[in-house]
């Protein structure tokens, strides 16, 4: 925990009313005597726990998530302490002023205003994904995002995010039933999981009723009875799918699948990007190249082999990009399958587009590398040097 002695802390922060409470604590509004700003004190009583570690173990991943991440979308971390003489373990952190989305509950969610949360929150897992190693929230529902009277969305309750994914499972499973992806059950968390978990909450909220008692056939939830037809319900239809391979699988593929309007292309057409795919692409290409000064330093005959090395990769994802991934997908797009489905060919085209990124991403890194290694770059060597 933090170095803070623990009278300064409890003298610090004044608790007031409290504001919820879940398995990782209880959360109050405090007042903060240095400041006179009001702030949330999450609060977990160790000696009431009976034995078990797992969450204080929760409760710490919270604290160390939250110190390091800095987002308009996420709740800002103030401090931590601990009390001694009670056992107890304190997290403070912004207060979010505004109302959960589970108050929206009971009547049927706006489509523009649906989307608009929708995005916004793909912003937020944009961030959290991104980190290295990814930030799993494993509990996106309602009642934990808030809507601020300026209209922007929060995401809190990071008690049961998960720092790193575990390709093994093997994790406690944390999260709500209704917005669980199946993966869950057995204590796998990917992006993927976060993304089911954002679908089903804006399920609920075009339906107006919590995710568990959506109807279903099998382990899919039934858009179709419960979600106005329609580009959202078919994006949403692919978020929740049960089976995680076949799932949107990061914000960028959702936000492929939203904005790709085109219609499927008989099998005697020729193959046309998305405009999505298009600008994607574009994007990538115009984003700074990332810099490894460190190779520059290399001993020449390190730097030819780092050279040679990178720019054979990089070839091999040239390939991979400009051939594979189309043909692959092009092959897709032609079979029964794909022919007259306007929203699988919509969810082909967000996976290729998804594929195609992660591919550009690993090229543009080698490419970086085979620049930085250049052997033939004068400019790199060490003064004194024999050039």
């Amino acid at each position: 925990m933090a170095e803070t002695a623990p009278p300064q802390g409890l003298q610090r922060y004044q608790i007031m009313e409290p504001l919820g409470a879940g398995s990782q604590g209880r959360t109050f509004r405090a007042i903060d005597r240095e400041t006179g700003a009001a702030v949330a004190v999450k609060v977990l009583h160790l000696r009431s726990l009976g034995g078990d570690w797992k969450p204080f173990d929760l409760f710490e991943r919270e604290c160390q998530a939250l110190e390091s991440l800095s987002h308009p979308g996420i709740p800002r971390y103030v401090d931590r302490y601990t009390s001694d003489t009670t056992g107890d373990f304190f997290l403070v952190m912004e207060l979010v002023e505004g109302a959960p989305l589970s108050q929206r509950l009971g009547r049927a969610g706006d489509p523009a205003e649906l989307q608009r949360w929708l995005t916004a929150v793909l912003d937020i897992l944009e961030y959290l994904h991104g980190r290295h190693p990814p930030v799993i929230h494993r509990d996106i529902k309602p009642s934990n995002l808030i809507l601020r009277p300026d209209g922007h969305l929060v995401l809190i309750d990071f008690g049961g995010v998960r720092l790193a994914v575990r390709p093994d499972g093997g994790s406690t499973m944390i999260g709500t039933f209704g917005y669980m992806a199946p993966e869950q059950l057995h204590g796998e968390a990917t992006p993927a999981t976060d993304i089911y978990a954002l679908g089903a909450t804006i399920a609920a909220l075009a339906a107006g009723m919590p995710a568990d008692q959506l109807p279903r056939k099998g382990l899919q939830i039934d858009l179709e009875r419960c979600v106005a037809p329609g580009r959202l319900r078919d994006v949403l239809s692919a978020m929740l799918e049960p089976d995680p391979t076949r799932r949107l699988a990061s914000s960028a593929a959702v936000r492929a699948a939203l904005g790709t309007s085109a219609r499927p292309r008989q099998a005697s057409e020729p193959r046309r990007a998305s405009a999505q795919t298009q600008a994607s692409s574009q994007a990538m290409e115009q984003a700074p190249m990332p810099d490894y000064p460190a190779l520059r330093s290399l001993p020449k005959f390190l730097r030819v082999f780092v050279w040679l090395w990178a720019w054979l990769a990089t070839g091999l994802f040239f390939v991979i990009e400009f051939v594979f991934v189309p043909m692959v997908f092009a092959l897709q797009a032609s079979s029964r399958r794909y022919k007259k489905k306007a929203h699988r060919m919509r969810r082909l085209r967000a996976r290729e587009a998804d594929a195609l990124s992660s591919v550009q991403r690993i090229r543009r890194r080698l490419q970086a590398i085979a620049d930085n290694s250049d052997p033939r770059d004068q400019a790199a060597l060490p003064e004194g040097r024999d050039r």
